[in-house]
């Protein structure tokens, strides 16, 4: 029900911000699919798992809470506590949905081990404002003391629904995305110099600065799990990002769920898109191993 609330509130009172911000609720099957393989992928690659310690998870685009809430469930009973108090972290820059996820996981943790206790990993902050090396002015103290310790820790899984929004719906609107010149320098000197195009528009798209701000925080050993636009596997602007994941990663699996409406008139509506959406949809595992050549 709040999942609703939250989708149905900011796409039909507040459309400048479901814009910019790519608001659309992640379908639960999606979810559990990642979570399942991204526990698999630990397994199979690093022979470890959500309940080891030391296996820091965060979403930094929380929206709801449902990648945390599903990853909680996945986990050893046993070792749920120690996770829950140390080594979930997430981030909302949005104060509606960081109430609604702080409620999900809550209450998930609450019937998991039928005890209440406050999460201490979700931060009010905007992820790539927060590698900026800036802060929400209206952070509080609490909130500021999180978003610190966040930043401290070792992050080995990152998961999640970026939002993906290359420009806005009406370039008339004066809905631009914002600029973050750490992480959009990053692009730049990364997956732009790499790039043989000349038009890299869509570079700036969130859900490419998502990915490099990802894999750039888990280091040389992790894995990214992302659903994103589709649009960066076969298209000639993100040659240079391609090239730039192939060398960075070890392994990448891209399950292309197609959907792009716009181009592909065959598919009308939005009803052939898993978002309900005009772009096409992928989903992503970026694995990167300390000491292996990539393949």
């Amino acid at each position: 029900f709040l999942n609703t609330v939250y989708e149905k509130f900011f796409q039909g009172f507040s459309v400048k911000v479901a814009d910019t911000h790519g608001i659309v609720y992640t379908p639960q099957p999606i979810v559990q699919f990642m979570v399942k393989s991204v526990q698999e992928i630990l397994r199979k690659e690093f022979g470890r798992s959500f309940s080891d310690s030391g296996v820091h998870i965060i979403d930094p685009f929380v929206g709801t809470g449902s990648f945390i809430v599903r990853v909680m469930q996945e986990m050893q009973k046993s070792r749920l506590s120690a996770k829950y108090a140390n080594e979930l972290h997430c981030n909302e820059v949005m104060l509606l949905p960081y109430y609604i996820a702080s409620m999900n996981i809550e209450h998930a943790y609450y019937e998991l081990t039928g005890m209440y206790q406050s999460f201490q990993g979700v931060c009010l902050v905007d992820t790539f404002e927060l590698a900026e090396g800036k802060q929400l002015p209206l952070m509080t103290e609490e909130n500021t003391a999180r978003a610190k310790r966040q930043q401290e820790m070792p992050i080995f899984v990152v998961i999640g629904n970026p939002p993906y929004n290359a420009g806005q719906v009406n370039e008339n609107d004066n809905n631009k995305n914002r600029k973050y010149p750490a992480i959009d320098g990053r692009v730049s000197r990364t997956y732009g110099k790499e790039s043989k195009a000349t038009l890299l528009r869509k570079l700036s798209d969130p859900y490419v600065k998502a990915i490099r701000w990802a894999s750039d925080r888990i280091g040389d050993e992790g894995i990214v799990a992302f659903v994103t636009n589709n649009s960066f596997v076969t298209e000639l602007t993100f040659d240079g990002m391609r090239r730039c994941l192939e060398s960075d990663c070890d392994a990448i699996y891209v399950l292309d769920l197609g959907g792009n409406v716009r181009k592909n008139p065959k598919l009308s509506g939005t009803t052939h898109n898993v978002f309900g959406i005009q772009v096409g949809v992928s989903i992503n595992f970026l694995i990167k191993k300390k000491g292996t050549e990539p393949r």
